[in-house]
């Protein structure tokens, strides 16, 4: 009999995770043995974790079980943290152990793009993985908790850096918990102080400019301050420097600054942007056609000789990819090469409003917010069909229903 082909892929993000299922579905057991190795059991939609982190959803809802995701029969799940990749042993180094591999789906996700900002990554509160978001969840409650004791007003300033796609869509999810935070710890609204920091002298850039001309608009109704062409210098625990020379005295700074390469990629060769391996049309590392590389940590380029920004929807493309292409080299099959099509954005501007484009159609208030929703349940169609999608509502509602409407931590 032939030998199993060995196949291990590296996180269970949107890209590793849609690598996983389509393998066990398009692979027969007797053909290969698949490994997901991902530092934690669970899985969390990286689509909501501002929603969460600004106490406007339950985390319950975006963290969901691996085990519950794939078929644990097929895929054999190793929760263990990555240390290195040794090329030559075609063999993944771990914290506890050590795989082997044929092919290797490297889907670790990056890391958060600093800047070299001094003060930063010691003091920020990222807006990057399902932790850091629960750690800023409980810094802002704690900060509210904190003013009734001391009335430290720097407490209830927050600085928040980067308005592109993620830091807008935390900012208005914050400010619609702060009315409700304030009536809970008993504290009058007009002493919380929202500070937007962005370098670039627009919102949003590299999208459509009618989302960013909605959020803008959206933004006057709102009590924040947004400071264009304005860039965070440093920060300590207690206040952050601009650009412009001045200063604000706050306890939370926010990062939403964007997304590099994965750490643990750079001391391997391959050819690299701006941190991210460049991938051939295959997703394949040239030279190493038995190395994928995914999502955040990959670039892939346009028609055109643009790079693609990161995002789930590419993600979500890619796993889908992968998993038919390493089936099809496993049963001697041609393959084809990756095809990204791009369906547009939807970005929510709070609860019930939304802006975004859709196959080139422009939409906004609360039609983008159904279709953002419609877009968010898809995904568990793709995971496991209409099975997936039921069992996922039902979760849902029996969350929501446990749970009290006001959704900010209790102490």
């Amino acid at each position: 009999m032939k030998e199993k082909v060995k196949i291990v892929i590296l996180g269970g993000g949107y890209a590793g995770l849609l690598t996983a299922v389509t393998l066990q579905n398009k692979v027969h057991a007797k053909r290969a043995d698949i490994t997901l190795i991902n530092k934690q059991d669970y899985h969390y939609l990286t689509t909501k974790i501002h929603e969460s982190a600004a106490g406007a959803l339950n985390p319950e809802l975006i963290h969901l079980p691996i085990s519950d995701l794939i078929d644990t029969e097929r895929i054999h799940l190793v929760k263990d943290v990555v240390l290195k990749i040794d090329l030559m042993k075609k063999e993944v180094i771990l914290k506890k152990c050590s795989e082997r591999y044929d092919y290797l789906v490297a889907a670790i996700g990056g890391a958060p793009r600093t800047f070299n900002i001094p003060g930063l990554k010691e003091n920020g509160h990222f807006i990057f993985d399902f932790e850091g978001t629960e750690r800023l969840r409980e810094q802002i409650k704690n900060q509210f908790i904190k003013y009734n004791a001391d009335q430290d007003e720097s407490r209830l300033t927050f600085v928040i850096g980067g308005a592109g796609f993620t830091g807008i869509e935390f900012l208005f999810e914050f400010l619609e918990q702060i009315p409700k935070m304030c009536k809970k710890y008993g504290i009058e609204e007009e002493k919380v102080k929202v500070i937007c920091a962005e370098s670039a002298t627009t919102l949003l850039n590299g999208y459509d400019s009618r989302m960013a001309q909605d959020a803008w608009k959206s933004m006057q109704k709102l009590k924040c301050k947004v400071l264009g062409g304005l860039a965070i210098s440093s920060c300590s625990k207690k206040e952050v420097l601009f650009s412009d020379g001045k200063t604000v005295k706050t306890n939370t700074i926010i990062w939403a600054g964007g997304i590099k390469g994965n750490p643990i990629l750079e001391n391997l060769g391959f050819p690299m942007l701006d941190g991210r391996v460049i991938v051939n049309e295959y997703l394949e590392v040239e030279g190493h056609k038995e190395i994928y590389i995914l999502g955040d940590a990959s670039v892939i380029f346009s028609p055109e000789g643009e790079p693609y920004p990161p995002s789930a929807q590419i993600a979500l493309q890619q796993g889908q990819y992968c998993g038919k292409n390493i089936a099809l080299k496993v049963y001697g099959q041609p393959i084809k090469p990756f095809n990204y099509i791009y369906r547009g954005a939807v970005m929510s501007l709070g609860r019930k409003n939304a802006t975004g484009v859709v196959y080139g159609n422009y939409i906004n208030g609360k039609l983008a917010s159904f279709i953002k929703y419609v877009i968010e349940m898809r995904y568990y169609y793709m995971l496991g069909g209409l099975r997936m999608l039921a069992k996922e509502m039902k979760r849902e509602r029996l969350i929501i229903k446990n749970h009290s409407k006001d959704t900010i931590p209790k102490n």
